[in-house]
């Protein structure tokens, strides 16, 4: 049961709004409203909304997983590809199966905000906006484990960064469905999504 708790606890104890961190977050808001004053007359509302929620989204990605984290006094890691779901496998971790679910789910906002935080940029270019999804959702993910190495804050692994990119591509999905795109083109967005789940529930079950 202790292990169901985990993302609320987690959520609670590294939420920006604690202490120093409600200053920080303070000053987040408002270099983004500079920034929207500055583009007034270049960005469209629809821009300036999406636009807003997409970097104040990837501020509390960083928050939770970096900022608000204290250090440790080693360098953690784990080189070993999919290792969670060998050790899920050994020793059905509830926990550790809500955490790979927990990884792909934050980053699916990320995939979801940027087709229309740059719209006009990208158009309707699937492949574009696809590419951009992805490299973003990527980026994000590689530059959160690469800050947690280096300040010692939290594991490196390459799992993370999968399962995020994954999150991500599932939040395009979820865009194409949104702008009433037909099913049978968004339901390859949802397929690595459903083979996380599958291997969980195979690791879980074994």
């Amino acid at each position: 049961m202790d292990d169901l708790n985990f993302p609320l606890d987690f959520l609670w104890h590294y939420n920006p709004l604690n202490n120093w961190k409600s200053l920080l977050t303070l000053v987040v808001v408002v270099i983004l409203a500079a920034m929207v004053i500055v583009n007034k007359s270049k960005w469209t509302r629809r821009e300036k909304w999406f636009r807003t929620a997409l970097w104040f989204y990837i501020y509390l990605i960083f928050s939770y997983t970096v900022l608000c984290r204290s250090g440790n006094d080693y360098f953690d890691y784990k080189l070993i590809p999919l290792w969670s779901y060998r050790k899920i496998w050994m020793t059905h971790s509830v926990g550790l199966a809500l955490q790979v679910f927990m990884n792909c789910l934050m980053f699916i906002p990320v995939g979801l905000l940027t087709p229309f935080a740059y719209e006009n940029y990208l158009g309707r270019d699937e492949v574009r906006t696809r590419k951009m999804v992805i490299i973003i959702g990527f980026a994000v993910s590689a530059a959160v484990e690469f800050l947690q190495l280096v300040t010692q804050t939290g594991l490196f692994e390459w799992d993370d960064i999968l399962h995020n990119t994954i999150g991500a591509i599932t939040g395009y999905g979820i865009y194409l469905i949104i702008r009433h795109e037909p099913f049978r083109k968004a339901r390859w967005y949802f397929l690595p999504f459903g083979l996380v789940m599958l291997g969980l529930l195979a690791a879980m079950l074994s």
